[in-house]
């Protein structure tokens, strides 16, 4: 089925760690810092270690603040910061501060593929606190933003998932979600399981080892009452190896869906 739906809430879009975003590829700047400096920052943030990559990055605001390279990594880092607690205050704190970065990436740079991602997660976390109303206006630039990313870097799994959670959210939007969709926009925009499947096993085509790609593939596949390939999603994303405390959230919520 599919639902004339707004893109309200990217609820639950930014849950668990989905923004795992990983290491970006190299771009071959001249007036950049040397790879192997982006590289570290990259590696650094995908072990999680926040910290330690913000200890390199922050430094390079003198030389490099006006960079898109340096611009989106600062977004990526509030986002991570915002992901990563529960205090009310420094989520929205750390969220104003990374889209004020995503918004300079896209001003530096708007062919980057990695300041269109981050600008797309970042409106959508602020539309989500401002409340519903705004987080259906949001949504719009959240689909445009990411769907630009992914035409700039298709072969990136993570902006693939990020669009399968954005057309599963808006296929599971409740009553009074729709209710408000209806206030704001008169045409709002199309999204439906059946997308999002092919979202989700587009990413974990392109990253077969990363957890969440399997997980959200097998909900969606249960949606669809597709039971036999959604448990074969879910088993699979239990098979992989898990990397971090959120994988091992990751697995738990697999293994609960399989009971």
């Amino acid at each position: 089925m599919q639902w004339r739906v707004c893109s309200t809430a990217v609820t639950g879009l930014l849950l668990l760690g989905l923004w795992g975003v990983s290491a970006a590829p190299l771009a071959a700047q001249p007036e950049a810092p040397l790879p192997a400096s982006w590289q570290q920052i990259d590696d650094l943030n995908d072990a999680k270690d926040f910290d330690g990559a913000f200890t390199l990055l922050e430094p390079l605001a003198g030389e490099y603040g006006s960079d898109v390279e340096y611009l989106w990594r600062r977004a990526r880092h509030h986002f991570n910061v915002s992901d990563n607690t529960t205090d009310e205050a420094l989520i929205e704190k750390e969220l104003y501060r990374g889209l004020e970065f995503a918004r300079a990436a896209l001003a530096a740079d708007s062919s980057s593929a990695w300041a269109h991602g981050y600008h797309g997660i970042l409106i959508g976390r602020v539309g989500e606190i401002e409340g519903t109303k705004q987080k259906i206006i949001n949504s719009y630039a959240v689909r445009d933003h990411t769907m630009r990313a992914i035409a700039l870097d298709p072969e990136y799994a993570g902006w693939q998932h990020v669009m399968g959670r954005w057309h599963y959210a808006l296929s599971d939007l409740s009553w009074i979600e729709r209710t408000v969709a209806s206030i704001v926009y008169e045409t709002p925009p199309a999204a439906s399981f059946e997308e999002a499947e092919q979202y989700f096993a587009r990413a974990a085509q392109l990253a077969p080892d990363d957890i969440r790609h399997f997980l959200w593939l097998g909900k969606t596949q249960l949606e669809l009452d597709k039971d036999k390939v959604a448990r074969a999603s879910l088993e699979q994303a239990l098979d992989l190896p898990a990397k971090s405390d959120s994988d091992a959230i990751l697995q738990e919520e697999a293994r609960e869906l399989l009971d």
